[in-house]
């Protein structure tokens, strides 16, 4: 299956704001080039009409820092391009993120604390599902994230609101007081300087206040191969050891770790400003490595090789998607295709039905319209929901089911 796109590149130089020269973790200058990714395509963008000039991607390159074994992009998209109003993310209209966010909350509840903060600070709270959620854990809730520079809806009562970025927000000026719970979930990746970012909350908040983050593994990343989880708007990949590097850097204790293997395989951390001799070791340290990728980067080549020839003996079939991901177009980039073979994604989510992908000539259908299904094949086209899909069609028989990925 060859690329088929039609894409205009003007102007990429322009969409690049920053390129990487040291570890932004340890300030290693040696960081290795282990992935090359020309022309990476962008995720999560949906639009109403069919796109038939759209923009390919953007050059990137994935680095890794053999001193402390952290990951991170070379180039920085300017944010205003990634999350503008094509970008689609909300974590209560994802199922997993719905789920990922229940794992959280019990992390935190394994911590054992008291719910009488008094003022809870939620760093990128995307539509206040996490927030509201911990309504009950102490009086002011404050949550921060870009994206409310454009919403349109109104946040409940008693929460205050800061539309920006955690960078570009004067904490001391905004926050009605300084914060006693930090609460920060898959936010910190997103940003260019993790470090400065965890300084800037540090200072702002209150001597005893614990600090609650998670954030996507590259361990798990890596042993798993899921190099289809390396996109533009990730900067950052914490391994165990990065991220323990990273903390006494900033000279906080950790008092708590948790990993979700089912959400990303992210991984929870819980600090606070270091204190006499306490705190605890992430562990396992070594299971990341440049050797390590560049093994699983060529069995992750392999498999989505494969599913492109199983594909192929395919054509001819009617042939669907299931689940209209948002990473969808960096599967797509990985197995050099723009699925236009498929008739269509299938997704559960009724609101997405009719609606296309920005950069993949992609329609998403209702199952319900769908009227052929039992003849037809299969393609699992969200990798991440693989075992709730796969619950859902083998009770309706499809003729085939192909997984991109042997493991999900």
């Amino acid at each position: 299956m060859k690329k088929n796109f039609n894409m205009q590149n003007e102007h990429i130089e322009q969409l690049v704001i920053n390129e990487r020269t040291s570890c932004s973790v340890c300030n290693n200058p040696g960081l290795s080039e282990v992935l090359d990714l020309p022309k990476l395509p962008f995720t999560g963008r949906f639009t109403k009409n069919l796109t038939k000039n759209f923009f390919v991607g953007v050059d990137q390159k994935f680095l890794f820092c053999n001193e402390c074994g952290h990951g991170q992009l070379f180039r920085q998209v300017n944010p205003s391009v990634l999350y503008d109003k094509s970008y689609s993310f909300k974590t209560s209209m994802s199922a997993s993120a719905r789920t990922g966010t229940g794992f959280f909350l019990g992390f935190l509840e394994s911590l054992k604390i008291k719910h009488d903060f008094q003022c809870i600070l939620d760093v990128g709270c995307n539509d206040l599902y996490l927030l509201q959620e911990l309504k009950d854990y102490g009086k002011i809730k404050v949550g921060i994230d870009p994206i409310w520079l454009t919403e349109k809806s109104q946040p409940p009562p008693n929460f205050l609101i800061i539309g920006g970025t955690i960078e570009g927000s004067d904490l001391i000026d905004e926050l009605p007081e300084k914060p006693d719970l930090i609460v920060c979930r898959h936010t910190l990746e997103h940003i260019y300087d993790p470090r400065s970012t965890i300084l800037k909350l540090m200072a702002s908040s209150h001597d005893d206040a614990l600090f609650v983050f998670e954030v996507p593994c590259l361990d798990s990343l890596v042993n798993r191969g899921r190099f289809d989880q390396v996109f533009h708007e990730h900067l950052q990949y914490f391994s165990f050891k990065s991220w323990e590097v990273l903390l006494e850097q900033c000279e906080a204790e950790i008092v708590g770790v948790a990993q979700d293997y089912h959400n990303w395989g992210a991984l929870g951390v819980a600090f606070r400003k270091k204190r006499n001799g306490g705190g605890i070791s992430l562990k396992p340290h070594g299971k990341v490595s440049e050797k390590r990728i560049h093994e699983k980067m060529k069995l992750f080549k392999v498999q989505v090789e494969n599913t492109a020839g199983i594909i192929s003996s395919c054509i001819g079939d009617s042939i669907y998607g299931y689940g209209a991901a948002l990473m969808l177009p960096v599967l797509a980039y990985h197995m050099k295709s723009d699925f236009s073979f498929v008739k269509g994604i299938i997704d559960d989510d009724d609101e997405k039905e009719g609606w296309y992908y920005e950069n993949l000539p992609l329609k998403i259908l209702r199952r319900s319209s769908i009227k052929d299904f039992n003849d037809s094949s299969i393609i699992l086209t969200a990798i991440d929901n693989s075992k709730p899909i796969l619950t859902k069609i083998l009770t309706e028989r499809p003729r085939h089911i192909i997984c991109p990925l042997n493991m999900i």
